[in-house]
C-alpha cells in the first residue's frame, strides 16, 4: 500500500469515528506537519428510559422524554510527524420536565457551554515506516463547562481535570482499518474517575464512502453513588457512578478532496445511572494545510 492511499482512507475513517464527540477519542493517524482538520457536528440524544443504578425503567414522570442537543466543534493540527494538537468545544441545550411525584426537581431547557477538552498526541510508532500497528499516547486537559449541575437534565458533571489514553490503529488491506483507545479520566468536585474504551472497525466502499461500526464504554469507579441509594440526593448527580456502553454506526461521504459529511446513529446498550439514549449525529469536516 502506498502512502498516498493512506490519505483519503484515513480522512474518511477518521470522520466516521468522530461522531458523536460526547465521548473523547483521539486518533493514532496524525495530520501532516502544518496540516489539520476542523469539523462541526450536531448531536441529538433522546431517551424515555433510564438506569437507576443498574435497573432500567422509565424516566421520572412515567417515561417523559429526556433530550439534549449539542453543537460541537472539533479540530486537529499536526505539529510534526509524531506530534499533533486536538480540541473539542461545544454548546448544548437539554429538555425535560419531571412530574410532581418525581424524585428529581423539575427543570426544563437547561443550556450552556460544554466541557472543553484539549490534548496533545504523541505517535511513537507509525505503521507506514515500521511493522505492526500505529501507536500513540494522548494527554488532555478538561475544563468544566458553564452549566448548572444537580439536575437529571444537566449537560455534564461540571468538573475540571485531565485524561490519558493509549491509541492503536492498523490499516487492513487496501480498504479497511481498525482502531482502539484505552484511557483513564480524572476530574475534581468529587466526580468518580473512570476508564474508557473506544473500538472501531471501518471500510472504504468505492472511493468516497466510508462505513464504520464503533463500540464505546465508560466505566466509573465503584466509589460513586447510585440513584435512590443513600446518601444520594439530586444535588449530588455529578458524584454518581455513571457507566455507559454505546454502539454506533457511521457513514462518511467524501464530498470533495478536503470536505466530508458524516451521519451517525447509535444507542446505549448498557449502563448504570445513565439515560438509555438514542443518538443521532450529523457532521461536516474540512481539511486544510498551512504549507
Amino acid at each position: 500500500m502506498t502512502h498516498k492511499r493512506f490519505v483519503p482512507l484515513a480522512a474518511l475513517l477518521a470522520a466516521a469515528v468522530a461522531a458523536p464527540p460526547a465521548f473523547s477519542e483521539g486518533s493514532p493517524w496524525l495530520p501532516a506537519p502544518g496540516a489539520g482538520t476542523i469539523s462541526v457536528s450536531y448531536v441529538s440524544q433522546e431517551a424515555t428510559e433510564f438506569y437507576r443504578a443498574a435497573v432500567k425503567g422509565p424516566t421520572p414522570a412515567g417515561g417523559h422524554e429526556l433530550g439534549q442537543e449539542t453543537l460541537w466543534v472539533n479540530g486537529t493540527y499536526g505539529i510534526s510527524d509524531s506530534l499533533a494538537l486536538d480540541f473539542r468545544v461545544g454548546a448544548a441545550e437539554s429538555s425535560f420536565m419531571a412530574g410532581p411525584s418525581a424524585p428529581f426537581p423539575p427543570k426544563e431547557n437547561l443550556s450552556g457551554l460544554q466541557d472543553v477538552n484539549a490534548g496533545l498526541v504523541w505517535r511513537f510508532r507509525d505503521e507506514v515506516v515500521s511493522s505492526g500497528p500505529s501507536l500513540a499516547l494522548r494527554a488532555a486537559a478538561i475544563v468544566g463547562g458553564s452549566y448548572t449541575t444537580g439536575y437529571i437534565s444537566s449537560l455534564g458533571d461540571g468538573g475540571d481535570g485531565g485524561e490519558v489514553s493509549l491509541l492503536i490503529g492498523k490499516y487492513v488491506g487496501e480498504r479497511g482499518a481498525l482502531s482502539a483507545e484505552l484511557g483513564y479520566r480524572y476530574r475534581n468536585s468529587n466526580i468518580p474517575a473512570d476508564t474508557f474504551l473506544n473500538l472501531s472497525a471501518g471500510v472504504l466502499v468505492g472511493d468516497r464512502v466510508g462505513l464504520n461500526l464503533g463500540y464505546r464504554m465508560t466505566d466509573a469507579e465503584s466509589s460513586g453513588l447510585d440513584i435512590g441509594v443513600r446518601p444520594f440526593s439530586p444535588s449530588r448527580f455529578p458524584e454518581l457512578q455513571e457507566d455507559i456502553e454505546l454502539v454506533i454506526g457511521t457513514v462518511s461521504i467524501g464530498l470533495t478532496e478536503t470536505t466530508n459529511l458524516g451521519i451517525s446513529y447509535g444507542s446505549v446498550v448498557g449502563g448504570r445511572n445513565t439515560a438509555v439514549s438514542d443518538v443521532l449525529s450529523l457532521s461536516i469536516g474540512f481539511s486544510f494545510d498551512t504549507y
